[in-house]
């Protein structure tokens, strides 16, 4: 530390303060009049009283102050207060106008506003001792002696760092971070370091160390002249001669350094060409698993498809079954014609085809009279199922994926008169001794009154029958001979619930058949995209009769929505083009056989994408077998794997397809732009 005083001349002394300013003093000569230009200290008092001080020029204003101490305590200056005396002080106020002591020293109070407090704001002083810098050259006022005046020494602090030398250390694997070991915190006393004698440090304590060769790596023999010996002495035990003299070739030959690089190449090469066996044998093992899983897959789905048709086919349940019996048995009678035409000619060819008509109509007729037995066991059933569809409210898909119920004069009128259908079919008889007739009675009483509001022309019928019914109880009549007269009630009463009383005012919109020469409402006649007008209604259509098992193109239809589904591309025409079309495409287009192989199995038949980056279409298909169209789907450039002519068949089967489903662009345009596809759903919920 060193001392510099300046007096009896002027002087000029410029110090760092902890403010970053530079604060002077200057001196006039002896005997003149001095004046002193000097800094404020400010005492910041805080909570918990904790003072912290800092020096500023005079100048300065208390925003200043204000700014510099929020800096050391990393807040915002519009979070502190400045208070004197327990008033809060003006920022524009300059420090020497404040009230400050005869040294230059000014107490003020720091504290928190009301906003800090609400934002948790808080004063921490850790924080501010690690962004405090001491100066390194102050300015202390000594006080004078015996009336002598105080002088100001500027003092300079010097820091004397030791050099530590590096004494190694390690480094930590996981984060990288490098540690030294300490050498030491001080350095040696001096008086130590002045005596002689033995030093006990680390320096001469740490010995590096040196490994070197003295002799050479192998024993051999040297040469060397005018050596006198006088006595030679053998050692005791069995001496060693020496070998004859051998050169390097023989030597080098003796070593066979390639013979031994070359078996130990060989012997790598055969464990990595073992390793690569063992390997490919692993990889073929999982192929040939993997197969065999696939085929046994593929031949269990084909026994339950083949096992599901031939219970469909021995218990017919729906049309579809019905008409599938229908096509089998055009097929057996296609197939007898043909052996009749091969085997007989005149009266004996007439003959059989006689006799085949006859088995035919009573293949007919037994199919036909199973299929209205089922119409008669499930007529309940789907009565009951249209009564409650009716009598449901309102659904679909809103705001957010949510489903709206709204509830409608007509669903509370159909479900009301619901509950009087389940009440008159439930029943029991009257003559069973189960339920009281007086009470059978009250229910067609009720059942009356309610009719009587209803506005439809068979309601004037039910009530008569309503009214026979009461008439027959009174004669205590059997069960059986009332069951027609309540089949009948049911079926007014249904028909009843079914018609919508504002519709009903209305004319219904009819056609003319072509075939039975009726009308029919619109409703009742089949289409596809493939027609220019609907003439024939569904009933003639299935007095028609199947020749085709359509459930084969079905599910063609089905696995082509699968995979559109799968690829996103839900506005493909997949989901507008029926069965009948798929039947169509497959047997006129396509010709009913696989491009590449030639397959005729309909039941091994798909229509995968032609193009696989564009959706499903009439023309953008190609008929495959199972197995082609995997390997056809994975195909990037279709020229590099196709012929020219077959791609010219193809294309040419493609312009076939446009040209016949030509106007399935302006149904797909008219059922997107009617609105009627948003009654499919949202995120697959179907409504």
């Amino acid at each position: 530390m060193s001392e510099r005083v300046g007096e009896e001349e002027s002087f000029s002394v410029a110090d760092t303060s902890t403010s970053g300013t530079l604060p002077g003093l200057s001196v006039s000569t002896a005997g003149g009049t001095r004046t002193c230009r000097k800094d404020v200290t400010v005492k910041f008092h805080l909570m918990k009283a904790q003072v912290v001080a800092h020096a500023y020029p005079r100048h300065h204003t208390l925003d200043e102050v204000k700014e510099h101490i929020a800096c050391k305590f990393q807040v915002k200056s519009k979070f502190l207060l400045l208070r004197q005396a327990g008033a809060e002080v003006p920022g524009h106020r300059r420090l020497e106008e404040l009230c400050v002591s005869e040294y230059n020293v000014c107490d003020l109070e720091l504290l928190l506003s009301e906003t800090a407090r609400e934002e948790n704001v808080q004063l921490n002083l850790k924080l501010y001792y690690r962004n405090l810098t001491l100066p390194d050259i102050i300015t202390v006022r000594i006080p004078g002696e015996e009336g002598k005046p105080s002088r100001d020494v500027v003092v300079e602090i010097e820091n004397q760092v030791i050099t530590k030398p590096f004494v190694g250390g390690y480094i930590n694997k996981l984060n990288n971070i490098e540690y030294h070991h300490a050498f030491t915190q001080t350095g040696p006393p001096a008086d130590r370091l002045a005596r002689g004698g033995t030093k006990f440090s680390r320096d001469t304590q740490t010995v590096c160390e040196r490994t070197t060769i003295t002799t050479i790596p192998r024993t051999q023999a040297v040469q060397h002249s005018g050596l006198d010996v006088a006595e030679r002495k053998v050692p005791d035990g069995p001496c060693r001669m020496a070998l004859p003299y051998e050169t390097a070739q023989e030597y080098e030959r003796r070593q066979d350094l390639v013979g031994k690089v070359m078996l130990i190449q060989r012997n790598f090469r055969r464990a990595l060409w073992q390793r690569l066996i063992k390997k490919s044998a692993a990889e073929w093992r999982e192929l040939q698993k993997l197969q065999q899983q696939i085929e046994t897959g593929a031949e269990s789905s084909k026994t339950i498809a083949h096992n599901k048709t031939t219970v469909a086919r021995t218990y017919p349940r729906t049309n579809e079954e019905f008409d599938a019996l229908f096509a089998q048995i055009h097929c057996w009678k296609e197939n007898e014609l043909k052996l009749i035409r091969e085997k007989y000619s005149g009266a004996p060819k007439i003959a059989e085809m006689n006799i085949l008509l006859d088995k035919e109509i009573q293949l007919l007729n037994g199919v036909e009279r199973q299929r209205r037995a089922i119409r008669r066991e499930q007529l309940e059933e789907v009565v009951e199922r249209q009564l409650v569809k009716i009598s449901e409210p309102k659904r679909w898909v809103g705001y957010n994926n949510r489903i709206i119920e709204m509830e409608t004069p007509q669903t509370q009128r159909a479900r009301f008169l619901l509950l009087y259908y389940r009440r008159l079919k439930m029943a029991p008889p009257p003559n069973a001794g189960v339920a009281d007739p007086q009470e059978h009675m009250a229910l067609l009483d009720e059942l009356s009154d309610v009719i009587v509001q209803e506005s439809h022309p068979a309601t004037a019928e039910l009530e008569s029958l309503l009214q026979r019914e009461r008439q027959l109880l009174l004669s205590h009549l059997k069960m059986e001979d009332l069951s027609v007269l309540r089949k009948r009630q049911l079926t007014l009463l249904a028909d009843i619930i079914r018609t919508d009383p504002e519709k009903a005012r209305e004319k219904p919109v009819t056609k003319l058949c072509r075939k039975c020469k009726k009308l029919r409402p619109t409703h009742a006649f089949t289409v596809h995209t493939r027609q220019r007008s609907a003439d024939v209604c569904g009933q003639c259509t299935s007095l028609l009769g199947s020749t085709v098992d359509i459930a084969v193109y079905r599910s063609i239809l089905r696995a082509i929505r699968r995979d559109e589904r799968k690829r996103g591309s839900l506005a493909s025409y997949a989901f507008i083009i029926q069965e009948n079309d798929i039947k169509h495409i497959v047997e006129n287009i396509w010709h009913g056989h696989s491009v590449i192989s030639n397959d005729t199995d309909r039941a091994d038949l798909m229509l995968p994408r032609w193009n696989v980056a564009q959706d499903w279409s009439p023309w953008n298909c190609i008929c495959l077998t199972e197995q082609e169209t995997r390997a056809h789907l994975k195909l990037q450039r279709l020229d590099r794997f196709y012929q020219p002519s077959v791609m010219k068949e193809i294309q040419s089967k493609h312009a076939l397809a446009r040209s016949v489903f030509g106007q399935l662009r302006e149904i797909d345009q008219e059922f997107t732009e009617s609105g009627d596809w948003w009654q499919v759903g949202l995120d697959e919920k179907l409504v």
